[in-house]
């Protein structure tokens, strides 16, 4: 749109009164124009919520993504037939191919949450779930078997650290029921688009949770993140258990910054061994080269 006195391109929307006005000189180019907006005034967002028409977004964390309409049952003549039209849509929106899908999806919803786990772990873990049952994977395993496995390695995907061991008394699952749902698992994931970005956790992602979980002032944290990022860059940290490694970090920081924590204390805090954190420490000593004074 120009304006065809002065030629400027400047055209802006005169809201109040419909019109297309030349920002430059003013000449009016188009009146009446109708308003594309909404039709209702609104002055908070709890106005805008209440009075917008439109649903919520997609999402995979429903069995049919959000699509469906549901039958309202507020002012209505005949509240009977309102009823039972509810109980008709309630019938025809899930159907016998999609029960187990939709069992899947609630309790995957129902522990995420618990986990405390965000918005778009539950998307994508919600998306690893439906290709499992559509390649028909999720057949003749132990569904909180299948959802626990999901959830830990979309948590590592999005670079979130879950201890396994809390994983496992969560879903009350032993070890072999969750290796054998974690190779399906691993097996979609690595065919999907999202693998690329799949590089697990190191300890540095551990470290915040430990330092929270034991009460240690914001420095030890700074330490440790040093000492672990050593260890990773001379790869001192390869096969070795993640949140060992971090543990042991956080226990040498602490001692050497004089906030002192017990292997056992911090091994209790993170329901692993106490040697498991002794094995770690020393190996992180001897490979740094570091005397500590006790």
């Amino acid at each position: 749109m120009k304006c065809p006195i002065c030629e400027g391109t400047e055209i802006i929307y005169d809201a109040e009164h419909g019109n297309y006005v030349c920002a430059r000189d003013g000449t009016v180019i188009e009146e009446n124009v109708p308003d594309p907006g909404p039709e209702w005034r609104e002055f908070d967002a709890g106005d805008r919520n209440k009075k917008r028409r439109v649903g919520a977004g997609i999402t995979d964390r429903v069995h049919d993504k959000g699509f469906s309409t549901i039958i309202g049952g507020g002012r209505v003549k005949d509240k009977m037939k309102a009823i039972r039209l509810q109980r008709l849509q309630n019938k025809s929106r899930v159907t016998s191919k999609d029960k187990k899908l939709v069992t899947y999806l609630s309790i995957l919803n129902s522990e995420a949450s618990k986990l405390g786990l965000p918005g778009y772990v539950k998307e994508t873990a919600a998306g690893v779930i439906k290709k499992l049952i559509e390649s028909g994977l999720a057949r003749r395993i132990d569904t909180y078997a299948l959802i626990a496995a999901t959830l830990f390695y979309v948590s590592r995907l999005y670079k979130i650290p879950l201890q396994l061991n809390e994983i496992k008394k969560l879903f009350n699952i032993d070890s072999s029921a969750f290796w054998k749902a974690s190779t399906r698992v691993q097996n979609v994931i690595q065919k999907s688009t999202f693998m690329s970005n799949f590089g697990g956790p190191s300890p540095l992602e551990h470290i915040p949770d430990i330092v929270n979980r034991a009460k240690l002032p914001p420095h030890v944290e700074t330490m440790a993140a040093e000492i672990a990022s050593i260890l990773i860059k001379n790869a001192i940290t390869s096969g070795k258990g993640h949140l060992s490694v971090a543990a042991a970090a956080v226990y040498l920081a602490s001692t050497i910054l004089d906030h002192k924590k017990t292997q056992k204390e911090l091994a209790e805090v993170l329901n692993i061994t106490e040697v498991t954190i002794r094995n770690r420490y020393k190996e992180i000593v001897n490979s740094l080269d570091v005397e500590v004074k006790l």
